[in-house]
């Protein structure tokens, strides 16, 4: 107990002589001028209309050597310089060991000491996210947090190296010198990862690399090890210092020490072994989905995994694409040992990149943005798939894209991957049949407003195959597995849909995208004569339009509208739950259990009590003002349903328009409408295994500020922090004064 007395009392002496001397005022005032500067080059970072947005600690932790690691070094330098140097110097040394405290409670206060200053430089920093929030923006907190972990643990291990750098020198400038020369040795070693050939050594560098644990750190990515390896460093420099400072020290305390060395290095391997690995981003973009795990754990065969990703974009910035790969696909090599991935550096590699790629009979432009290969199976039974960076990621769409730039709005590498591994590993065949000839815009033709090109493209890549569906050939429904029927603007004749129903019989899946089509000099909506077909299944086609009043940006009021609420429990929706999908010019939808006997149909998505099925036709025709009269139907609605009917399955939609092409191109907008027609494929062809595996949202601030706010929010940043310590170091030495 009186040891434990004498740390907190020297630590407290300690924190207190920081506080009343101008080195600690000193520093701080620096230190804070070069947070200020950084935090300003942030702000004009994410104002400037030209930049692409992205997560704010990836700007601040994200391991720049000169706007976080330089200040750090610094800091840690400065503070722990005079612990021990300054005591020799002054002569108080020897009458401190002489007094009943012992050279641990002397190294322990000190170090606790110096932290507790460190901490407190790093307090007023807060203020920043508080700026932030004030200009209408809301940073997560997980990475905000994860990032002041990693400082801490940063400074802890420095300036214990620092402390034991002052207690071997006894000079204040050589403590300086080697903690920075030290400080700047441990951190620059991860750079030599892709360069050391040794295994162990490389695995060794990999595993210790501070760069690696601010940069997971910044991204909110924690992994629990990091505080084990500190702890370890930590207390290994500190013991060394001890036994440095003891003047009773033996060569029973020599050994005592290498065994204590020994028993830590031992604890931080066990406690990293154990350590858990958590994502602390609100949007979970690098948790596994338990649908995931069970995919992976389904795996039947090993499957070879080719990362041909650059580590670095323009000006040398880390690519936010490499290290999404590197945790997803740690994380699934933790779940399943059948996964073998490789990386390789297309700027390091290039001749072994481009031998990859050309096996899979890709191009040598493919490396400029990176590719993925995936591959399993050997001989003729070898499958082979790639993913390229815009299959992994959703780019946000909008009107302001021209003006900010793309940029990355969601992280699909988990579906991707797993999609890729059940494609080379389970080659389910799906024919998808698409029908023709009704008025159906074309599967094949790029017109924004009367082609499903895109939708054709977005089929195919998800592994299914697309011909056209020979409705007046007796067998030439025989190899399809799903007959797609899409917008639809004139009636089946009889032949057609006595060929469509025998196709149900037999136990074939149906998809219909139907709209409302309203035609000029009709009383009604014009009908396809799929009607009875659908009404087997429980599903009635009304003769009304399903107006919205939630409008979908730079379309037509209440006939085009975004739902984000209505989403029904079925597998096809289950992971859409609380997201976003557009749809224009929606039929009316009623649904009852079968005439047959049956399940009722099941309800995907339904418009809210605001919705209406709009009865006046001629009104829509003549384009007036709509409001909900007494022959309208109120909401809620359905707009899309499930149904199954024997071994039959069908899925409506109720609207046509939202797959052109116009509307399903990903790089203009972006709502979960393709993901709804590929879920809606993947359940009807049987290919359940990737339902309810959801992209995941990333963290984006961008700030919109007055070239006035923007100058005056960077002097505050530069002067406020720095201008209150130098005038909180001012007081106190003035109050301190000699009298």
């Amino acid at each position: 107990m009186n040891g434990w007395r004498s740390t907190i009392a020297i630590a407290g002496r300690e924190l207190l002589s920081l506080f009343a001397t101008p080195l600690g005022y000193i520093v701080g005032t620096l230190f804070l001028l070069q947070q200020g500067w950084n935090f300003a080059l942030l702000l004009r970072v994410l104002n400037d209309p030209l930049a692409a947005p992205g997560p704010v600690m990836q700007f601040y932790f994200g391991g720049s050597f000169f706007i976080f690691w330089l200040p750090v070094i610094f800091t840690s330098a400065a503070l722990s310089m005079r612990l021990v140097a300054e005591e020799a110097k002054q002569g108080t040394l020897e009458a401190l060991l002489t007094a009943p405290v012992e050279a641990v409670h002397v190294v322990l206060g000190k170090f606790l000491g110096a932290m507790g200053f460190y901490v407190s430089l790093w307090i007023p920093t807060v203020v920043f996210y508080v700026l932030l929030r004030g200009t209408g923006v809301s940073p997560e907190w997980g990475p905000i947090l994860s990032g002041y972990l990693g400082t801490v643990l940063v400074g802890a291990s420095f300036i214990a190296a620092g402390l034991l750098a002052s207690v071997l020198t006894r000079s204040q400038l050589g403590a300086a010198i080697a903690t920075f020369v030290g400080c700047t040795i441990l951190l620059l070693a991860g750079l030599l990862v892709e360069h050391v050939e040794s295994p162990a050594l490389n695995a060794f560098l990999a595993h210790t690399s501070l760069l690696t644990m601010m940069q997971e750190l910044a991204q909110g990515i924690v992994d629990w090890r990091w505080p084990w390896l500190h702890a370890a460093f930590v207390a290994a420099c500190l013991a060394a210092a001890c036994l440095a400072l003891d003047p009773r020290r033996t060569r029973e305390g020599g050994v005592r020490l290498v065994c204590f060395m020994v028993v830590v290095v031992h604890l931080a391997w066990w406690g990293g072994r154990h350590a858990a690995r958590q994502d602390w981003t609100h949007g979970q973009v690098y948790s596994l989905s338990e649908r995931a795990a069970e995919v992976l754990r389904s795996l039947d065969e090993p499957v070879d995994v080719w990362v041909i990703v650059p580590t670095t974009i323009g000006g040398g910035k880390s690519n936010p694409l490499d290290q999404e790969l590197r945790e997803v696909l740690r994380r699934m090599s933790e779940v399943t040992q059948r996964l073998r991935v490789r990386w390789l550096d297309p700027d390091r590699s290039r001749q072994q990149a481009e031998q990859r790629i050309a096996e899979h009979r890709l191009s040598g432009r493919d490396l400029a943005d990176g590719v993925v290969l995936v591959q399993a199976g050997q001989g003729v039974a070898l499958r082979r798939k790639h993913l390229l960076p815009s299959e992994l990621v959703t780019y946000a769409r909008g009107a302001d894209v021209q003006a900010t730039g793309p940029r990355v709005a969601e992280f699909r590498g988990e579906e991707a991957l797993l999609g890729a591994f059940v494609a080379v590993t389970d080659p389910v065949d799906v024919t998808v049949c698409a029908t023709r000839g009704h008025g159906e815009p074309d599967v094949s033709s790029l017109e924004p407003f009367a082609g499903y090109a895109h939708l054709k493209d977005l089929v195919e890549d998800a592994g299914f195959e697309v011909r056209f569906a020979d409705l007046d050939d007796a067998r030439g429904l025989e190899a399809c597995d799903v007959v797609l029927v899409a917008g639809p603007a004139g009636a089946f004749p009889p032949t057609h849909v006595a060929a469509l129903e025998r196709f149900a019989d037999r136990g074939g899946d149906l998809l219909f995208l139907t709209g409302a089509i309203v035609t000029p000099g009709s009383t009604g909506l014009a009908n396809h004569g799929l009607e009875p077909l659908a009404a087997r299944y429980g599903v009635h086609f009304g003769g009304r339009v399903t107006l919205d009043p939630h409008p979908m940006p730079g379309a037509t009021p209440l006939l085009a509208f975004t739902l984000n609420d209505g989403w029904g429990d079925h597998p096809i929706v289950r992971s859409f739950v609380g997201e976003a999908v557009s749809l224009v010019f929606v039929r009316e939808l009623a649904v009852e259990a079968p005439s047959a006997g049956g399940s009722p149909p099941v309800v995907l998505l339904q418009a809210g009590e605001d919705a209406w099925a709009e009865s006046d036709l001629d009104g829509l025709r003549a384009g007036r003002p709509l409001e909900r009269g007494d022959g309208d139907r109120p909401g809620p609605l359905p707009v899309a349903v499930a149904a199954e009917r024997g071994g039959s399955r069908l899925v409506v939609i109720a609207s046509d328009q939202f797959a052109l092409n116009a509307y399903l191109r990903e790089d203009v907008v972006y709502d979960r409408g393709r993901d709804l027609v590929l879920n809606a494929l993947g359940w009807l062809g049987g290919r359940d295994v990737m339902l309810g595996i959801r992209a995941r949202p990333r963290e984006h601030v961008k700030l919109v500020l007055l070239p006035r706010q923007l100058t005056r929010m960077t002097w505050v940043s530069i002067l406020g922090l720095p201008a209150f310590w130098a005038s909180l170091g001012m007081w106190v030495l003035w109050r301190r004064r000699p009298r």
